[in-house]
């Protein structure tokens, strides 16, 4: 009986740990491109841009979750500095196209907002989680309601809420990655290091 307790133990961790990833990328690794278009229907092409910039990348949840609202706004505030460093802001989200325009408009914000369309920018950079009550046993009723309200139809998918600076090569220059959504990158901190 306690081999069977125990087998199932593990498993439910292993389940729960494929979730939410515990890691992410190092500082020096390669970048996963990232192309989409932002709330104005400007194509965002990370090939394209780092021709001539660093980019700073950071996913966020949606405009309803204020730790995210909190956070666009430290983005906007030092957006200039970011912009007189040769930095280009990409955000990535997955709400609805619609929704990333009306977040543009209620943050006023002057960096691109992308729709991840079908996940795939929060796949490839190994952020992307599934909202379910394993993962979100507190706040699963609020959260899921707002996915809902806030995502594609049938994409119960957040990311977690991590923040990057990729070099002109391609590379890792920064990385902040906690699945605690309320521990967000230091954005001043990160201007620093450039």
């Amino acid at each position: 009986m306690k081999e069977f307790l125990l087998i199932v133990i593990c498993i439910f961790s292993i389940h729960i740990s494929a979730q939410i990833n515990p890691e992410s990328f190092k500082i020096g690794d390669t970048a996963p491109d990232i192309d989409g278009v932002d709330q104005n229907g400007k194509a965002i092409s990370s090939a394209d841009i780092l021709k001539g910039h660093k980019i700073l990348l950071v996913f966020y949840r949606g405009y309803w979750c204020p730790h995210c609202r909190k956070h666009l706004t430290s983005v906007q505030k030092h957006i200039d500095e970011f912009v007189k460093k040769g930095v280009y802001v990409i955000v990535v989200s997955p709400e609805t196209v619609e929704k990333t325009m009306e977040t543009s408009e209620k943050a006023k914000v002057n960096f691109s907002i992308v729709h991840d369309v079908g996940n795939k920018i929060m796949n490839d950079f190994g952020v992307a989680y599934e909202v379910n009550k394993e993962n979100i046993p507190s706040y699963y009723n609020f959260v899921s309601k707002k996915v809902a309200e806030y995502n594609i139809e049938n994409n119960n998918v957040l990311p977690v809420p991590a923040t990057y600076l990729i070099d002109s090569n391609g590379r890792f220059l920064y990385v902040h990655y906690d699945p605690d959504y309320k521990k967000r990158s230091d954005l001043e901190e990160l201007l620093n290091t450039l």
